[in-house]
C-alpha cells in the first residue's frame, strides 16, 4: 500500500467530520449565511470592494442566533411594510399587528393555494417562509418584490425568519396571548 492510499481513509474521515460540522453550522448558524450574504466576492475585479447588501446588517445582531420576535419585526419593518402596511388585501406586517396577522392565519385571496401563513414550529409548512425562500412559490413571485421583479432577501435574513418559525413563532414580548401561554 502506498503512502498516498494509506492517507485516503484518514482524509475521507476528516472531510466527513468537516462536512458534519458544516451541516450543523448551516442548520443552526445563521452567521455563516449572513457572512456570505454580507460579503459577496466580486470575481470581476480584484481591486473592487465587495458589494454589501445592507439588508444583511440585521444578521449581525448578536440575538440573531435565537431570534426574538423584535428582530423578526425589524425585518418586516425594514423590508416588507412598504407594501404590507394594511392597505389593500395584503397582510399588514406593521408593528403591533404583524404577529396576529401571520400566526395560524390563512393567506389572503387570491393567494388561496392553501396553507397557513405561519405554522409555529414548521417553517417548511409556512406560506410566509415559502414566499421568502422559494424562487417559485405556489402563487406569485418570491418576496420581497422590487420595482419589477423579485428582490430576494439575503439568505441570513430568510434564515432568521425560518428560525423564528422553527422556535414556535413566539410573539412580541409583553403580549400575553402571543406566546401561547
Amino acid at each position: 500500500m502506498s503512502r498516498t492510499s494509506s492517507l485516503l481513509p484518514r482524509a475521507r474521515a476528516v472531510s466527513v467530520g468537516a462536512l458534519a460540522r458544516l451541516g450543523l453550522v448551516l442548520f443552526s448558524g445563521i452567521s455563516l449565511a449572513c457572512a456570505a450574504a454580507a460579503k459577496p466576492v466580486d470575481a470581476g475585479r480584484a481591486d473592487s470592494a465587495p458589494a454589501v447588501d445592507p439588508r444583511a446588517n440585521v444578521c449581525a445582531d448578536p440575538r440573531a442566533a435565537a431570534p426574538p420576535f423584535a428582530l423578526v419585526q425589524r425585518i418586516f419593518t425594514d423590508d416588507c411594510t412598504t407594501c404590507h402596511s394594511g392597505a389593500g388585501p395584503m397582510v399588514s406586517l406593521s408593528a403591533g399587528t404583524s404577529w396576529a396577522n401571520l400566526v395560524q392565519q390563512p393567506p389572503p385571496a387570491p393567494e388561496s393555494c392553501g396553507g397557513v401563513l405561519v405554522v409555529p414550529g414548521r417553517p417548511e409548512s409556512s406560506y410566509l417562509y415559502q414566499k421568502l425562500s422559494s424562487p417559485t412559490p405556489c402563487y406569485g413571485m418570491q418576496m420581497p418584490i422590487g420595482e419589477f421583479t423579485s428582490n430576494p432577501l439575503p439568505d441570513c435574513v430568510v434564515a432568521i425568519v425560518g428560525a423564528w418559525i422553527a422556535e414556535g413563532a413566539p410573539g412580541p414580548a409583553g403580549d400575553a396571548g402571543a406566546d401561547g401561554d
